[in-house]
């Protein structure tokens, strides 16, 4: 098939969406699928031997999105989490009698509310999210056919096989007079809006350390708050995937996930997670199985998870085994096996001519 692939932004950003689309468009490639990528500019203009169409936001948006519809020939289209570019891709898709899929990975806000309903579940054959509660939002929204799907992880990528020991001893400051400490870590956009503020807590438990890895508006307040803690910076994939294996926890606090793509990493890392009982986190999680989920309304509950975990290596070591179990049970390749097979829809047949 010729399948369109529309996303608010595109490698090498490193977003969730991001991570979804990439995911998305290597399997669509790896399994012989014609792609095109509808994203906004500037960027790349391929991808993988895949054509790149950059989308100019100021101006005009609709009739590129159009011309490179039409000159690619697209059977199908895959919207996901559409805003400037997705709507408009949906809306000449729509027009031009491609079918079209949207997959909802982000969540859909009450300033966004209007607008979507009105120019994305409406144009939809299909409609997915990737969260229970998603689902229900949709459905809140007036898309009551929204299906669940639940996105993978690349557990070859991130895998306990990565962990650098000299790099994990640095986390734990081996070295220092008062021994080795549990690195406790927390990866992602360093948002206020992901509850990383609630990692003061975290830092604040005898006999861990924090180890934060992203970039963020809050990395600076962080800094101030918690002097010992190690800030990383933003890390490409391959730097990722081993500082994530070199941590001996991974907390990931915020309340609205829709993917969890970086708990799901760290479930894959072989980690013991800590997130909150809430959003995705608390379908991708089984409390005391994969991990340990809190309450996020009781001030004191992510202390004392982290401190349960810092205290107890049996208990890390039992908690990211059955994690990393989990992770493999659901990686990339089936989960994007099942939105093609399950949930692309197939493109309209071509009349017969008459005898």
């Amino acid at each position: 098939m010729r399948i369109a692939v529309s996303a608010e932004a595109f490698y090498p950003a490193t977003d969730a969406d991001t991570r979804t689309v990439k995911a998305l468009v290597d399997h669509l490639i790896d399994t012989g699928h014609d792609v095109l990528v509808l994203a906004p500019a500037p960027g790349l203009g391929d991808y993988r031997g895949g054509q790149v169409a950059r989308v100019t936001l100021r101006e005009g948006r609709g009739a590129q999105v159009r011309e490179a519809l039409l000159a690619f020939g697209a059977d199908a289209l895959i919207a996901v989490s559409p805003a400037k570019v997705g709507r408009k891709a949906l809306k000449h898709a729509r027009k031009l009698g491609v079918r079209t899929l949207v997959v909802q990975a982000s969540p859909v806000g009450p300033v966004d509310a209007e607008v979507w309903s009105r120019t994305v579940a409406p144009r939809a054959d299909r409609l997915i999210a990737t969260a229970s509660w998603m689902v229900d939002r949709c459905a809140e929204l007036g898309a009551n056919e929204a299906a669940l799907w639940v996105p993978g992880v690349d557990a070859r990528g991130f895998t306990p096989a990565v962990r650098d020991d000299y790099l994990h001893g640095s986390y734990a400051r081996a070295r220092s007079k008062t021994g080795a400490r549990v690195v406790v870590g927390h990866a992602g956009a360093l948002k206020r809006k992901h509850g990383v503020r609630r990692l003061v807590d975290a830092a604040r438990v005898p006999g861990g350390r924090l180890v934060v890895i992203g970039e963020g508006t809050q990395k600076a307040w962080l800094a101030t708050q918690v002097a010992d803690a190690k800030l990383t910076g933003h890390l490409a994939d391959t730097e990722l995937a081993t500082a994530l294996a070199s941590l001996d926890v991974l907390v990931q606090p915020s309340e609205i996930e829709t993917c969890g793509h970086l708990l799901r990493a760290g479930m894959a890392s072989g980690l013991a997670v800590i997130a909150p009982a809430t959003g995705a986190a608390a379908e991708i999680v089984r409390d005391g199985d994969t991990g340990l989920l809190y309450d996020p309304a009781d001030p004191a509950a992510l202390r004392r998870a982290v401190a349960a975990v810092v205290a107890d290596a049996d208990l890390r070591e039992r908690l990211g085994r059955a994690a990393r179990l989990d992770a493999l049970a659901r990686d990339w390749t089936s989960a994007l096996t099942e939105l093609v097979d399950l949930h692309l829809p197939q493109p309209a047949k071509a009349a017969e001519p008459a005898a």
